[in-house]
């Protein structure tokens, strides 16, 4: 890139900057009212889904200590202690996925990348990339879950246990998302910048590490009250846009003492979260990272499968539907054809 494009394109991220954030807060506004709504329905059919779920089981799980697992989330006064515990067969089936996705994101034809390829042509292995080799992008993601063996085993492994214990009602998984962190250069961006979703809170995430993962090999970063532990909350406006958070309030929450809080950990770590808390990925500095996550919410229905094409999506879709009886899987705009 010559001095003169150089310049210009620094002159454009400085608008930019100066732009957005007065373009979102007036989208925030704008959608507030359409965000209440989709707030107060998702309210009303999780309590729907909670009365279902009631009337028809009697599965009472007790609690048991756990190894790995990370739950963050809000605190409640006079809620106890949710302490979730994983099979003694949980390792072999993250072995089972592991083994699966490595193979899966070995050939550049599963993948997409981050930032996009401009190429028209790739080689067939994503370790021939010439990208990938010179630390230009930052993550892999896998186009299909469906090619992905024991990934409902896991699911019937943790989710009776969320079930019963965190949301009392049934759930789907209405997203897989499978990537991996490579070892980048690249600056952070999207969500290696900190965020939150701006999900409903009924919408959240299980993370299962397919990786031991390290300060070094991107772990997932989420922000923490210094004296309580508790992750730092924002309430959402569904639709608003744009889940960033300023560098200014980032700053300050610093000031006050928060902190940044990386979690660590084996192959088969989990991490239960709250979509709207404060959180961020890392960079990945040595070895890659891969993880993968399922998109939990409530169901007035109890499924026979927890995933399932009717109503699992992943990155080709939209991040969540507003209306929370629409289980279907929809393309984004621009998966669109025609």
């Amino acid at each position: 890139m010559d001095t003169t494009s150089a310049v210009t394109g620094s002159v454009v991220d400085r608008m930019k900057s100066f732009v957005r954030p007065a373009y979102h807060a007036a989208r925030a506004v704008l959608y507030y009212p359409k965000a209440r709504q989709i707030l107060k329905a998702y309210s009303a059919h999780y309590e729907a889904a909670q009365t279902f779920y009631r009337s028809t089981t009697k599965l009472q799980l007790q609690n048991a200590s756990a190894l790995n697992v990370t739950l963050v989330e809000r605190s409640e006064p006079g809620r106890p202690s949710r302490v979730l515990s994983l099979p003694d067969h949980y390792p072999a089936l993250v072995d089972r996925v592991r083994a699966a996705v490595r193979e899966q994101l070995s050939w550049t034809r599963n993948c997409w990348f981050f930032p996009k390829l401009q190429a028209s042509s790739l080689p067939d292995r994503t370790d021939d990339l010439p990208a990938v080799k010179n630390g230009e992008v930052i993550a892999v993601q896998l186009q299909d879950y469906g090619h992905v063996e024991g990934l409902e085993d896991i699911c019937r492994a943790v989710l009776p246990q969320l079930e019963a214990r965190v949301f009392g009602a049934f759930l789907i998984v209405d997203k897989v998302y499978i990537y991996r962190n490579l070892p980048s250069r690249a600056s952070d961006q999207v969500s290696w910048l900190w965020h939150y979703d701006n999900h409903p809170a009924q919408i959240r995430k299980i993370m299962i590490y397919l990786t031991d993962v390290t300060d070094e090999t991107g772990p997932f970063e989420y922000l923490r009250a210094p004296e309580t532990g508790a992750p730092l909350y924002i309430p959402p406006t569904p639709l608003s846009g744009y889940g960033r958070i300023s560098p200014g309030l980032i700053q300050r929450r610093l000031a006050e003492g928060y902190q940044g809080h990386k979690v660590t950990g084996p192959k088969g770590t989990l991490v239960f979260f709250e979509e709207n808390v404060v959180h961020k990925a890392n960079v990945a500095k040595q070895e890659c990272r891969d993880a993968l996550f399922f998109q939990v919410r409530p169901a007035t229905f109890r499924p026979d499968r927890y995933i399932d094409p009717r109503w699992t999506g992943s990155f080709q879709h939209q991040d969540f539907n507003p209306d929370p009886y629409d289980t279907t899987p929809h393309l984004k705009a621009g998966m669109l054809s025609g």
